[in-house]
C-alpha cells in the first residue's frame, strides 16, 4: 500500500476502507479530469458536508497549481 502514498496524496482526505478503494483513488488521482470528478462529487447529496467542504478546499488547491 506505500506505492499508493505518493500517487493519491491529492486525495489525502478520503479514507479508502479497502485495497480496492485505493486502486480507485489512485486511478482518479492520475486521471487528466480530476477537477471535473472532483467537481461531480459536489452534486452527490449523499455526501457528508465536510467531505464537500474538503473537496471544495482540493479544488481550490488544483486552480492555484494551475495559475502558477
Amino acid at each position: 500500500m506505500l506505492c499508493y502514498e505518493n500517487s493519491i496524496s491529492q486525495l489525502n482526505f478520503i479514507e479508502p476502507q479497502s485495497l480496492c478503494d485505493y486502486d480507485l483513488i489512485n486511478e482518479v488521482a492520475s486521471s487528466e479530469d480530476l477537477a471535473s470528478i472532483l467537481t461531480m462529487l459536489l452534486f452527490d447529496d449523499t455526501l457528508s458536508s465536510s467531505l464537500k467542504k474538503q473537496v471544495k478546499q482540493q479544488l481550490r488547491v488544483l486552480k492555484a497549481k494551475k495559475r502558477n
